[in-house]
């Protein structure tokens, strides 16, 4: 967000705040209490001019500025868009085997009900022969190297993911598809690797793009569902007491902070399932 926006939101936030108007001098103070912008109180004065032909603050005779209605809905807007942001960033902090089995659980939710979507779509069909290209691609490679192909297998559901025209479905994608949680599709390899599993996602993947393209949206939801629910079931039987360690630590590497190891050097390729 550029700095005008930012000290203008901030202005605006301490007039919510405020029990009556106040001037340009006011709300310099309270924002050097509060934020670290360094702004002068020139520049408080042309904000609130700004924010006044936006309909955002009104001058009450000398006494300063008020929020008006359009203002004090925008406050709100901005509260709660942090407040979103900050419960995005909590769901991708993910590092616990618990967390990779929640993870699983949200994606069983919203991706069956997009791959109806997608069977209901105008496009259908040209979304099928994608997905049909990333299933050839996916199965070529399984041959070759008898490994699951992280870049390949991800990038077909996220391929689904955008024929839906939900836009609640859309941001629930957003979070259990970003590629910050890649690394937890990189634990999820050792489970299916575990298993000798890789090769059924081939087949699970082409009978949701045949459902897709033949515009049968009952069995493309079934057949995404029960695709996610093999892989919630190996993970479930993968994960013990024993093995849960092993994967945590996976999940640990490449997470910011103290308690990781932030290796992402630039944009990784997608993951996969």
């Amino acid at each position: 967000m550029k700095v005008e926006e930012r000290s203008a939101d901030a202005i605006l936030e301490v007039l919510a705040g405020a029990p009556e108007p106040l001037g340009a001098r006011q709300v310099l103070q309270a924002l050097r209490q509060g934020t670290d912008l360094g702004i002068s109180e020139a520049t408080v004065a042309r904000r609130l001019r700004l924010l006044d032909r936006r309909g955002f603050t009104v001058a009450a005779g000398t006494k300063g500025r008020m929020l008006t209605s359009s203002g004090r809905q925008h406050v709100a807007a901005v509260l709660r868009g942090r407040t979103t942001a900050t419960r995005f960033l909590e769901g991708t902090q993910v590092r616990t085997s618990e967390g990779l089995i929640n993870l699983l659980r949200a994606r069983r939710t919203v991706e069956p009900e997009v791959a109806r979507e997608a069977a209901l779509g105008q496009d259908n069909v040209a979304s099928a022969e994608a997905l049909t290209r990333l299933v050839e691609r996916h199965d070529r490679h399984f041959a070759d190297v008898h490994e699951v192909p992280r870049d390949i297998a991800l990038t077909f559901h996220r391929r689904v993911a955008r024929c839906t025209r939900n836009p609640i479905v859309k941001a629930m994608l957003d979070v259990v598809l970003d590629p910050a949680l890649d690394r937890l599709e990189a634990a999820l390899d050792v489970v299916l690797d575990s298993h000798r599993s890789g090769d059924v996602t081939v087949v699970e993947h082409q009978r949701i793009a045949d459902a897709i393209a033949a515009g049968r949206a009952d069995a493309a939801e079934e057949a995404m569902r029960a695709h996610m629910d093999r892989l919630l079931d190996e993970a479930g039987r993968f994960l013990t007491e024993e093995t849960a360690p092993i994967v945590e630590r996976l999940l640990a590497w490449g997470m910011p902070g103290p308690t990781g190891h932030d290796t992402r050097g630039g944009p990784e390729p997608d993951a996969d399932h």
